[in-house]
């Protein structure tokens, strides 16, 4: 394990603690559940890298020697290696395992990476149209885009600053205090920029480039600090024995870093606000362990431990093969990896990463042909980089032989059957409303509503009842004195919001309102959008008669579970039920607890469909009807779904929707 060192002195402490940092990263990444933690591996490296760049720097300042050219080219050997060899992989790996969207994504990951502004195009993705984390293979390349970005402009502002003669210790601290200053602030009101930004991350550099400053000019620096701790406690200065203090204080600082390290491992998670204040923790225990210089006993005993300094050695390489290889586990299997396979993808990592750095990184950067090893490495990224915006733009290549999505949800014959049935639906099922004197049965919505309609008027007997689909999709409702309006949000639901105002105050429709059903995703909301109350307030006082349902809706997904349902029906060849075990139940059971925040003046009746169709632990729930699924998104129901649902539920449980007063509007059955 020997090292060539460049312009400082080696510490075998320091790859220690990168190695506390990558082995953290990894076990977080390979179990979440346990290293809950592990998080903070990357700030362990921000502060690290800012000492040793750092330090290089403003020795060569000091001496007059410092050359762009010598620094940049020595980050290109020491960076593109294996960087170039990780996007190669996920490039060729992508190919034969990823669909059109994922393959398309990852090129202008790879982009990214290549130009070390991933954390930007990271930044640009998150947000409600953001998929997992864990298909993005490259997701972990946004640290190293922060580190690249300080390389860029870190030595140009100490080179100014060493020009015009300004204290550099006074410009790393001025900056290391706005950026945190942005970091804690940012935090509150947006986080994800928070994170992946470098004007607010950089302080965490700039901590260890106080630290490099520090090291090279105040040689005494440990002496001075338990000099001071002396006066304050008022002990008389005799002979101070140097060695003592310099032990004794380096010991101190050690132990009180390692003890944050260790809190911070322990009791962080990912629910906190981070970075933001927490991260202060573990970049002041980081920098403490780096002050306390080599010959403090927990960095002579622990930190330069031969095994660790091996990890140490290979922390940069194993960084970037451990993340994508349990991602494309995950992606393959479109469910997180088992246990097994994640330490097995773990142990590979680690060999490949040993692999890496023993026959690609050291080779590289050191010996002869330096100037066309570099040459050779910008031209790589600049083509790596271009084939990435290439498989972006060209949409995951779409010639591929597994790029699109088999119709997984769908048979063709069950796309038919749907449609056939949505499209045989109108608005108003029965005679004209001026001309007919049946009762009326309203069905009131947003975007549920229409599957809704579609499904329920299958059921309703329509010779008894006339059936209006009053949906106010997209459209602002409110009330007035005499009439209920609804205004477009945007020129394209003019459709329908003309229609539902219209039938909404028909005096016709409203005089032979027999029953008003609600129909949402998720029942809660109506207690926040308080004008669907206002509405059928405002019906009630033309009308007091109706009865008043309000659905509850099925089992739901979030996007996320809904992309995993595709891609596992798609890669396993089952069917709905896949959705069905990755779907939650609605979150706390709002169905059950929203009830009593409905305004019970309104006299309503709530059917629960998951209580009256099937068990709490999914078990014996319908998941399709004539091969349709459940679902048509991540938390609409198919209107044949919702037919099959509703008969279901009426075979089962007639006595109930009798004392709920629905039975009373359907199809009379002779089922059992």
């Amino acid at each position: 394990m020997s090292f060539n060192p460049s312009h400082t002195t080696y510490r075998p402490d320091i790859d220690g603690l990168r190695a506390i940092a990558v082995l953290s990263v990894v076990l977080f990444h390979g179990f979440p559940q346990i290293f809950k933690g592990g998080f903070i591996g990357v700030d362990i490296f921000f502060v690290l890298s800012g000492y040793l760049i750092s330090r290089i720097i403003f020795e060569q300042l000091k001496q007059g020697e410092f050359s762009f050219l010598d620094f940049y080219a020595r980050r290109i050997k020491r960076i593109f290696p294996a960087l170039l060899i990780v996007l190669f992989v996920a490039f060729i790996a992508g190919w034969f395992t990823l669909l059109a969207d994922e393959y398309a994504q990852l090129g202008r990951h790879i982009a990214a990476g290549a130009a070390f502004i991933s954390n930007f195009v990271l930044w640009g993705e998150a947000g409600y149209f953001d998929n997992s984390a864990h298909t993005k293979p490259l997701l972990h390349l946004w640290s190293l885009g922060i580190e690249e970005q300080f390389y860029i402009f870190w030595p140009l502002l100490l080179w100014l600053a060493s020009k015009l003669k300004f204290s550099l210790i006074a410009l790393t601290f001025i900056l290391a205090a706005l950026s945190f200053y942005l970091n804690v602030t940012g935090i509150k009101s947006d986080a994800v920029a928070t994170f992946y930004s470098p004007q607010t991350r950089i302080w965490e550099l700039l901590i260890g480039s106080g630290l490099a400053w520090w090291s090279l000019n105040r040689k005494d620096g440990l002496v001075d600090i338990a000099t001071f701790f002396g006066k304050w406690r008022r002990r008389p200065e005799t002979v101070i024995d140097l060695a003592r203090v310099r032990t004794r204080t380096s010991n101190v600082l050690a132990c009180i870093g390692f003890i944050l390290l260790i809190y911070s491992l322990i009791r962080f998670n990912r629910d906190l606000q981070f970075p933001g204040k927490w991260a202060l923790i573990p970049v002041m225990g980081t920098a403490l362990i780096v002050a306390a210089g080599p010959l403090a006993w927990l960095n002579t005993k622990i930190l330069s431990n031969k095994v660790l300094v091996w990890f140490g050695l290979i922390s940069y390489p194993l960084y970037l093969w451990h993340w994508p290889l349990l991602s494309f586990a995950w992606i393959v299997e479109a469910v997180p990896p088992s246990l097994t396979t994640r330490l097995v993808l773990i142990l590979l990592s680690i060999a490949l990463a040993w692999l890496t750095y023993r026959f690609i990184e050291r080779p590289i950067r050191f010996g002869k042909h330096g100037g066309l090893k570099l040459s050779v490495l910008v031209v790589l990224m600049i083509i790596l980089g271009g084939i990435g915006m290439g498989t972006f733009y060209e949409r995951g290549f779409l010639f591929r032989s597994n790029v699109k999505l088999a119709d997984a949800l769908y048979t063709s014959e069950a796309r038919n059957i749907e449609a056939n049935l949505v499209g045989s639906f109108r608005n108003y099922v029965g005679g004209e409303p001026s001309q007919s004197i049946k009762p009326v049965v309203l069905i009131l919505g947003d975007s549920y509503n229409v599957n809704w309609s579609v499904g329920l008027s299958t059921l309703i007997d329509v010779k008894q009842y006339d059936i209006v689909s009053a949906s106010y999709l997209g459209c602002k409702v409110s009330v007035t004195a005499d009439k209920i309006i609804a205004v477009a949000r945007e020129p394209k639901f003019e459709q329908y919001c003309q229609p539902f105002e219209s039938l909404i105050n028909d005096p016709n429709i409203i005089r032979r309102l027999a029953s008003v059903m609600l129909v949402s995703y998720r029942p809660f909301e109506y207690v926040v959008n308080r004008f669907r109350f206002d509405v059928i307030r405002e019906l009630r006082k033309k009308n007091s008669q109706f009865d008043l349902f309000i659905f509850g809706n099925y089992f739901q997904l979030d996007s996320e579970q809904y992309s995993s349902c595709e891609k596992l029906m798609y890669r396993t060849g089952r069917r709905a039920e896949v959705c069905m075990e990755l779907a939650d139940y609605p979150k706390k059971q709002i169905n059950r607890e929203s009830l009593p925040f409905y305004p019970h003046d309104l006299k309503f009746a709530y059917i629960d469909l998951i209580g009256l169709t099937c068990a709490e632990d999914k078990k014996g729930c319908p998941t399709q009807a004539q091969g349709v699924p459940f679902i048509s998104d991540s938390h609409h129901l198919n209107a044949t779904f919702i037919a099959k649902l509703m008969r279901d539920m009426q075979t089962a449980q007639l006595a109930k929707l009798e004392d709920l007063g629905l039975q009373k509007y359907l199809i009379k059955r002779s089922d059992p």
